[in-house]
Parts: structure tokens; sequence; C-alpha cells
């Protein structure tokens, strides 16, 4: 799949700026448009059509759930993430009627962006891959942190993991004494470090393991992963 195009719209620059670089963390992700209020939105998702829209609700022109009902009127095809201030039940249940994503509330951490983008890319590429899929993968696209026994039992795989690999990656990790490089986790399982760059980001969206995010004074952001202390019980 290629990479997914993304508008975000966002009054306030510094945290337009914080959602920009959680998004440049990413891979599979382009920002293609910034707006900082809701008329430029609507102008931006003509020209532009985005695949996803991360959203706030207080704009200084009009409410960010007015956008999101023009979304769902004139762009169907494109999704929401609604990261916002706003916490009161009546803007949390538009939104959940609108059929947003995923409702994100200020300060939103890196770990936590990453992880619900981690979770959408992995939503979008499975119904991508597929006409019909079952009643596990439907709950699982609903109810991402609520497991059936069958879905524990027959992990629910996205396309491009297979349960051999993904083991000898939880095999690795669950050994090492401190965060790695994708490239020195990759050294153990003896495959390239994009093929366990994706079983990492895979393992991030269901919590088993965890990011840590370093920058350095040139070049890209590090992402080092380390397996979830909770679950090596």
């Amino acid at each position: 799949m290629d990479r997914m195009n993304v508008l975000i719209v966002e009054d306030n620059v510094e945290a337009s700026m914080i959602f920009q670089n959680y998004l440049n963390e990413m891979e599979g992700y382009r920002l293609i448009g910034v707006a900082e209020n809701g008329e430029q939105a609507k102008s931006l998702l003509q020209a532009l059509k985005p695949d996803l829209v991360l959203l706030d609700v207080y704009l200084p022109d009009m409410n960010g759930t007015e956008i999101l009902w023009f979304i769902r009127q004139n762009y169907r095809r494109t999704d929401v993430i609604l990261l916002t201030a706003a916490n009161d039940t009546e803007t949390v249940g538009e939104a959940m009627r609108g059929g947003v994503y995923s409702y994100l509330i200020k300060p939103v951490d890196g770990d936590r962006f990453h992880r619900v983008l981690q979770e959408y890319s992995i939503y979008k590429k499975e119904l991508q891959s597929r006409n019909e899929i079952g009643q596990q993968q439907v709950d699982a696209f609903f109810h991402p942190n609520i497991h059936t026994a069958e879905a524990v039992e027959q992990e629910i795989y996205p396309k491009g993991v297979d349960r051999h690999t993904l083991e000898s990656v939880r095999k690795a990790m669950k050994e090492q004494q401190n965060s790695e490089k994708a490239e020195e986790i990759a050294a153990k399982v003896g495959v390239s470090h994009s093929t366990v760059r994706r079983y990492l980001e895979y393992m991030v969206s269901r919590k088993e393991a965890e990011v840590e995010v370093t920058y350095g004074t040139v070049g890209r952001p590090v992402r080092k992963y380390k397996y979830r202390a909770e679950n090596l019980s």
C-alpha cells in the first residue's frame, strides 16, 4: 500500500508542529497539508482529498465537528482522528456518531499517537487485502483492545506478518536487556531490518512492545524497541 496522505487541521501552531513531528517519525504516512481554521480545511479537502484528517475541535471560525460532518457528506472515503482538548461527553458522542476512527484528548504523547496511527495503518491494510472478513476481524476493528478467547488463540495477522517470523522477533526481544534499533534485532533474527521494523511496529500497535524515539544532531530520529515488561511475567 502506498503512503497515506494526511491533512492536519489545528489552529495552535505549537500543537500542529508537535503532531507534524510525530507523523514524520512514522513510515507509511505523508503530510500533504496543514489548515489553521475550518474554511482552510474545506479548501484543502477539496484540493488534496486526503486519506486521513487529524482534526481539532476548537477552531477559530467553527467547531471541528462541523468539519467532521462536512467530510462525511462530501468525502466519505476520508477517515478522521480527533486530536483535541474537548473532553465533554456531547463532543465525544458527536464524534462517535460521525464515525471517527479514534479520539485523542490533548496533551497527546508520542507513544499514544504512534500506537493509534499504527493500528489505523493495520486496519487499512487489512481492509484492502481482502474482499470479505469474519466476525473476529470485525471485532478487532471496532474493539481493538478487546480480544475474544478465539482471537487470542488464533491471532489475526495483517498482510505481511506471519506467525513464524513474529515468534522469532518476540524471542529475540524477550532476551534483550535494553532497547535496541531495528537493525540490531534484525541481525539476531536473520532477516532484513525493514522486515523486522514491520513486525516491531505491529507489536507496538498491540502493546507487546514499546518504542523510544531519540533525536541526534543530524538525520532522522532513531527508534529503539523493547518488549513490554508486563508481558515477560
